[in-house]
């Protein structure tokens, strides 16, 4: 698609068109998409990833719709449903204080909260795939939290994909003192090739809590590209979870900011693939204030000719003294044929830190597995026991105990097949 096509073809059929701001957030993001392109693996953030194969893909229009909807993940969550990237089911009996709407929905009936808040976050500016996403998005949603209001129930999130490509813009604004939980929940039919690029901006103002978990179970022949980019003022804090079974070719991006004194940011997850599937587990963590904290910990079970791959990045800018930060990669690898590129790495600018990073890769502990094995446990069960044992310290950093439920439930499956 060139930009001309862009602007005379596609962009007109947008939602939104009677907002002129977001006419020029769109053409704007076009542009920068046409000059930096898509990136290839001469790009140092890209290197382990091959983007070629989904090049004829982003552009093929959309249409049909998925099928039916399965039942939602937490039974007591406040859901809504995406079909090829457009709102099919909104959500109801919200609580007091909580705004759900379709991104589409919110371009009518929130426009002045969305021009002073989305694409905003500078992290993500300068890249290409979330300049895509600007430029195509269609839908997505919005969740705004008031001041003080602590959202009991999760929120669940279900995109449902079947083919084309699809481009959902979802922003979060949890203003002060309020807490929610976000479950993102892509899940894939059929045996169409489609391409998934998602952005999920997040806003934590001061003392705002966020638990962000996503469970990628995009169907065996997708493309699953996800960024979030995050932004924590003081006393804020940002869990996020990423568990990643499905698609193809996966790449998870997360920036976070760690704008104010005392925010912290964890962000956990695991992988488990199979076959040919390739994940990317791309994390920048900006230490731009001291007295901030933040936590990684990604590990994946890799079998056959699978291939994951880690690179976290933690950056302390210049004064920011106080801070703490840790990041820990580690990858079982049940064949010969899996591979695991990981790439740590801290940027340090200030004096009074503590940082630190780590990385492993092995096969399955052949000791404990003989000791399971003389105590009459079939093999299969036995590695499996450890498989489980392997990733139960990532599990438990799960905040939410249904999410953490349901990711338990996920994972047994994936071992057990």
């Amino acid at each position: 698609m060139t930009p001309e096509t862009y602007a005379t073809e596609y962009a007109p059929t947008l939602p939104g068109g009677h907002l002129p701001w977001l006419a020029d957030l769109r053409a704007d993001a076009a542009a920068r998409f046409a000059n930096l392109g898509l990136p290839d693996r001469k790009v140092e953030a890209w290197r382990y990833t091959d983007l070629k194969p989904i090049r004829d893909q982003l552009f093929v229009p959309r249409n049909g719709q998925t099928g039916a909807v399965p039942p939602a993940l937490l039974p007591t969550a406040h859901r809504l449903v995406f079909d090829n990237g457009c709102l099919m089911e909104s959500a109801s009996d919200l609580p007091a204080g909580v705004r759900l709407l379709g991104m589409a929905e919110a371009m009518d009936q929130a426009p002045e909260l969305l021009a002073d808040n989305l694409g905003r976050i500078a992290a993500v500016k300068g890249l290409p795939l979330p300049a895509l996403n600007q430029a195509m998005s269609r839908d997505g949603y919005l969740l705004v939290v008031a001041p003080g209001v602590a959202v009991t129930q999760p929120i669940e999130i279900l995109f449902l994909n079947h083919l084309s490509a699809n481009y959902p813009r979802n922003l979060i604004l949890a203003q002060s003192g309020s807490s929610v939980t976000v479950l993102e929940h892509y899940l894939g039919q059929g045996e169409e090739a489609y391409v998934l690029n998602a952005v999920t901006e997040i806003v934590a103002e001061s003392g705002a809590w966020v638990r962000r978990y996503k469970i990628q179970c995009e169907a065996r022949t997708a493309s699953h590209i996800a960024t979030v980019a995050a932004q924590l003022a003081e006393t804020a804090k940002f869990e996020n979870f990423d568990l990643n079974l499905g698609a193809r070719l996966a790449r998870s991006e997360i920036h976070v900011a760690l704008q104010g004194p005392g925010g912290r940011a964890d962000l956990n997850g695991i992988y488990l693939l199979r076959g040919k599937q390739h994940c990317d587990n791309a994390i920048h963590m900006d230490h731009v204030v001291g007295a901030t904290h933040s936590q990684q910990d990604y590990r994946g079970i890799l079998d056959d000719s699978a291939h994951g791959v880690f690179q976290g990045k933690i950056t302390v800018r210049p004064d920011a003294q106080g801070i703490e930060g840790h990041q820990l990669n580690k990858t079982l690898l049940l064949s010969d044929k899996a591979e695991i590129d990981s790439k740590p790495e801290l940027e340090i600018l200030a004096d009074d830190v503590k940082c630190s990073h780590g990385a492993t890769a092995g096969e399955l502990d052949e000791t404990g597995l003989f000791y399971l094995r003389t105590r009459g446990i079939p093999e299969w069960e036995a590695r499996r026991l450890l498989m489980t044992a392997f990733v139960a310290q990532t599990l438990d950093k799960i905040g939410d105990d249904a999410v953490r439920g349901t990711m338990d439930g996920l994972v047994a499956e994936w071992m057990g097949s």
